[in-house]
């Protein structure tokens, strides 16, 4: 029988859907996961320091594992729960416009929830959305905000719930020719 397991150069990998988890991360963290298991298992009785044990390869493996399963929560929205794909930048740092679409920034915030905060924004004259998620809830939604009258200043008190995470996610979506500016202030 066929295993559903393989060992890649890059580490310990699913054999279905493999290319997909490491391309993208998006999807069979669970076959990876359920692979890591067997073959832990499988070496579990090897002789240690043996040919058997594959230690050089299940050592990388698992820290690639790790990185997939990690990393591919966060994309899943799942909020990973240690490291993360990107750096958090640090509260009272403003942010700049990423243009058009979609900008995804983590901030440290430097304490956990229950806290509060104040994000000050500015979009100018083209509307922008500006959402915070804090453990994958979302804290706040400005809706589109932006015009040629007041040209989209403001700020918002955003209050984060009891929790563990010291990081809030801001998503700021935006149309064409777009420019924004925004702060995370560091909790009083």
């Amino acid at each position: 029988m066929r295993s559903p397991c393989v060992f890649h150069p890059i580490g310990l990998v699913a054999r279905s859907g493999v290319e997909e988890v490491l391309k993208y991360a998006t999807a069979g963290a669970s076959t990876v996961a359920a692979c890591a298991l067997v073959v832990f298992a499988g070496v579990a009785g090897a002789d240690t320091g043996s040919g058997e044990t594959g230690s050089g390869v299940i050592d990388s493996g698992s820290g690639i594992l790790g990185e997939l399963l990690d990393t591919g929560s966060g994309i899943l929205g799942g909020g990973a729960s240690g490291g993360s794909a990107e750096a958090a930048q640090q509260c009272n740092r403003s942010t700049k416009s990423g243009g058009a679409g979609v900008t995804t920034t983590v901030h440290q915030l430097g304490v956990a929830g229950p806290t509060t905060f104040v994000l000050a924004y500015e979009t100018l004259n083209i509307p922008d959305r500006i959402q915070a998620f804090y453990e994958g809830a979302q804290v706040l939604d400005t809706g589109y905000v932006g015009d040629n009258i007041n040209e989209g200043t403001g700020s918002a008190v955003v209050s984060l719930p009891a929790g563990n995470a010291t990081t809030v996610t801001v998503r700021v979506s935006g149309l064409d020719e777009t420019k924004w500016e925004y702060t995370v202030n560091c909790p009083a």
